[in-house]
């Protein structure tokens, strides 16, 4: 419940969108405590293939699979949000960014390389819950960033 500043006696609402995309970045990196109160069973995800069409993961335990096999090939990967979220009645979107230090595998020099790639989410939301989830890359070669993992 919010306080209500205009000293009516209508209590106001809580719109609990905004901490919905909040835990919703929190899953994407990494952490999975919250999964049954931010993602609904039947969750259906729209993710991008590099040179493909988007794959279909069906599920809270697909989507959550999938997010974790992003973070077993690159555990130091971290997403921060650049733009947003901007809420409308029923959808949550966000621009990220993600950056990770890593090994570089072609070089010969035995120091990292920081990596950064950009993109964007998209949630439909019924309620409380995430129904529906589209990601966007800005990046062709995101898989250099994280391994995809099909659940």
């Amino acid at each position: 419940m919010t306080i209500n500043t205009n000293h009516s006696s209508v209590v106001a609402p809580v719109d609990s969108r905004p901490m919905l995309w909040q835990n919703w970045m929190a899953l994407r990196n990494g952490d999975r405590s919250l999964v049954e109160e931010i993602l609904a069973p039947t969750v259906l995800a729209h993710l991008p293939v590099p040179g493909g069409s988007p794959e279909q993961v069906r599920g809270r335990q697909a989507l959550v699979a999938w997010v974790s096999g992003r973070h077993a090939g690159c555990p130091d990967a971290q997403l921060a949000v650049e733009v947003g979220p901007i809420i409308g009645p029923d959808l949550i979107a966000g621009r990220w960014m993600l950056t990770r230090a890593g090994d570089d595998p072609g070089s010969v020099c035995p120091h990292r390389i920081v990596v950064a790639c950009s993109g964007v989410d998209i949630l439909r939301v019924d309620g409380d819950r995430i129904v529906e989830y589209w990601s966007h890359d800005d990046s062709i070669r995101l898989d250099h960033c994280l391994t995809y993992s099909a659940a």
